[in-house]
């Protein structure tokens, strides 16, 4: 059984499905690192791009993203200056930058989460409008880490800014979600990265990337409940097949010689 939508489905799935080969895309929350020594430019555009080209509906999309203290106030000026300039609208036109939600009933959800993490304490600083199945690409900071906002899989054109003051604090801020998919990091210290992919809780660590980047050679799945297996064209027929051993025990007459195959 191969399913790709939320957990509470993934779960009924699963529990019902006896002994059989399972597996399964649940969603993520995809944090990016933002350190202090990286290209402030470059992390912002791939940020915006990594969080809005689908209109927020992709798994791995960026939802969280936690920079350091000292360039917070710069990152955010870059980012926030990067979002108000993206069209919604029409996604045939090849002016538009956001195409719509794919029901009008998705973006009115995703309203509704948003301003429920206004409603705890959380600051807007663009977006948050609806047009129908339109949704304005949004930014927040502020966001309490006990709302849906901060936990759950928004699969929107949604962002929350963080600000961090060591690596460690980030680490462990991204890894407080219990949807996994993708993470990434912008920095130029190469010890900084490697211990990001050490300690991210993620299927796919991007380094100077947003967590976006994906191709179909790669293994994709994620940690906890963002996925049961892997996809990926290889790693998607290994997860359905099952392995057979054949050994031949090769005879010469006269004596006997022994070798194994798998």
């Amino acid at each position: 059984i191969s399913f790709t939508g939320g957990f509470a489905t993934g779960e009924r799935i699963a529990s019902s499905a006896g002994l059989k080969k399972l597996a399964m895309d649940l969603g993520g929350n995809a944090p990016v690192i933002v350190l202090n020594d990286c290209d402030l430019e470059d992390a912002a555009t791939s940020c915006v791009s990594g969080a809005f080209w689908a209109a927020g509906q992709n798994c791995i999309g960026t939802q969280r993203i936690l920079v350091q203290s000292s360039i917070y106030d710069a990152f955010r000026t870059r980012f926030v200056a990067g979002t108000k300039v993206l069209k919604t609208g029409n996604p045939a036109l090849p002016d538009t930058d956001v195409g719509p939600m794919i029901t009008a009933q998705s973006a009115a959800r995703t309203r509704r989460v948003v301003d429920a993490a206004l409603s705890q304490g959380a600051t807007l600083l663009c977006g948050n409008t609806q047009d129908g199945s339109l949704y304005s690409p949004t930014v927040l900071e502020d966001v309490s880490f006990e709302c849906d906002l901060w936990k759950q899989e928004i699969f929107s054109p949604v962002v929350v800014l963080q600000r961090i003051e060591t690596l460690d604090e980030a680490l462990s801020l991204a890894n407080s979600a219990e949807y996994s998919l993708h993470a990434g990091i912008f920095t130029n210290d190469l010890h900084a990265a490697l211990k990001a992919a050490d300690r991210l809780e993620a299927g796919g660590v991007m380094i100077n990337d947003s967590s976006d980047y994906r191709f179909d050679a790669m293994p994709f799945g994620g940690f906890k409940y963002g996925s049961l297996g892997r996809e990926g064209v290889r790693f998607a027929y290994e997860e359905m097949t099952q392995p057979k051993v054949v050994c031949i025990r090769k005879t010469v007459y006269g004596n006997h010689e022994q070798s194994a195959t798998a």
